[in-house]
């Protein structure tokens, strides 16, 4: 009924019955406005295992699809099973492999992509609604901001050329100080490096602040399309790039801000990976909520970063993945810089702030 209600094809029909060769296709019909066959193989997996395809059962079905009469011009998976990243992926590969060939294009509706289709399809949902009765239905809508599964930066870099000079070393009153609680240079110049590459978008001083046109920032809105209450939940989300540093966007408004203020969104130590986790943890039907920021610094490359993220709640888990394409801009300077040992010469991408010479 749903895939007859999009393809406007009164006309879709099961292939045969149990028992028969289905060649690979279940349910076929030829949308409106088209003049070749569409094809879905339905793949029902128990959702209490949280069972999912495999690339051999894909392959499998593929292969005797292939054999279907007349040849089909499209080729559907749909399944109960959850999202799954690396199964989507799969797809993706297996579909440009196939057109390579001259063959039917492939594609996969996961559950979530099947909830979603049903409450666009009003004749589908009124239908479903009745069937299903008092069934559970956990569904939910993960994306970036007010609803974009994909989003772009142009972050600002300096590469900055770095030459090196001896400096002469301290007399002895600053390591008696050194001796006495002073940082070591080492240390100082650790500091230093660190703070060139911090994604935070602000930098607060005594007399202002600086913007960093080098971090990249965004949230996560959760909306809960099912049917039913979502509970003791949390978001886990991982970033897959050339990512330098992330981190939880500071909520300080000025230098001397000491209030300390509550977060929902965490990066793990020395990582591209965290959580989410909401200070109300039951999300109702229609009902959404949003991460705090997340802001990370990029290398220097263009790049598409994922986003791969996974709910885990009481009764109910799913995941999933969002995109987010890098287009850098570089900025060029070169310094002379003293030190107390001797260091090559060295290039660095450093964070720009806009008043670098």
């Amino acid at each position: 009924m749903l895939w007859g209600e999009i393809w406007v094809c009164p006309e879709i029909k099961r292939n045969g019955r149990n028992g028969n060769a289905q060649h690979g296709v279940d349910i076929y019909g030829v949308p409106n406005g088209q003049s070749e066959y569409y094809g879905i193989q339905c793949k029902g997996k128990d959702y209490y295992t949280h069972a999912q395809l495999t690339e051999t059962e894909i392959d499998k079905e593929i292969a005797k699809a292939k054999t279907f009469k007349p040849q089909l011009k499209k080729f559907y998976f749909a399944t109960t099973a959850n999202k799954d990243a690396v199964i989507e992926e799969y797809v993706r590969l297996k579909d440009l492999e196939s057109r390579k060939a001259g063959s039917f294009e492939i594609h996969l509706f996961s559950w979530e992509d099947i909830v979603f289709l049903i409450d666009e399809n009003k004749r589908t949902h009124d239908w479903y609604v009745k069937k299903i009765n008092f069934k559970t239905l956990y569904a939910v809508k993960v994306l970036f901001g007010i609803g974009q599964d994909t989003i772009e930066f142009h972050p600002t870099l300096l590469r900055h050329k770095v030459s090196y000079r001896l400096k002469e070393r301290e007399k002895l009153s600053y390591n008696f100080n050194y001796l006495h609680g002073a940082k070591d240079p080492k240390e100082l110049r650790n500091e230093k490096l660190s703070r060139l590459i911090d994604p935070q978008p602000i930098r607060y001083y005594m007399n202002g602040n600086d913007v960093n046109k080098s971090a990249c920032e965004f949230y996560l809105t959760i909306k809960n399309i099912g049917d039913s209450v979502i509970e003791d939940y949390k978001l886990n989300f991982d970033l897959v790039g050339e990512i330098i540093k992330a981190d939880s966007t500071n909520k300080q408004d000025k230098f001397l801000d000491m209030y300390k203020y509550t977060y929902n969104a965490f990066i793990y130590e020395d990582s591209t990976s965290g959580v989410f986790k909401p200070s109300n943890k039951t999300l109702v039907q229609n009902d959404f909520v949003a991460t705090d920021k997340i802001c990370f610094r990029p290398s220097e490359n263009e790049q598409t970063v994922l986003l791969n993220w996974e709910l885990v709640a009481r009764d109910f888990t799913t995941s999933g993945q969002l995109t987010i394409n890098i287009f850098p801009k570089i900025k060029e300077k070169s310094s002379v810089e003293y030190f107390e040992e001797p260091l090559e010469d060295e290039i660095r991408i450093e964070n720009y702030f806009g008043n670098v010479d």
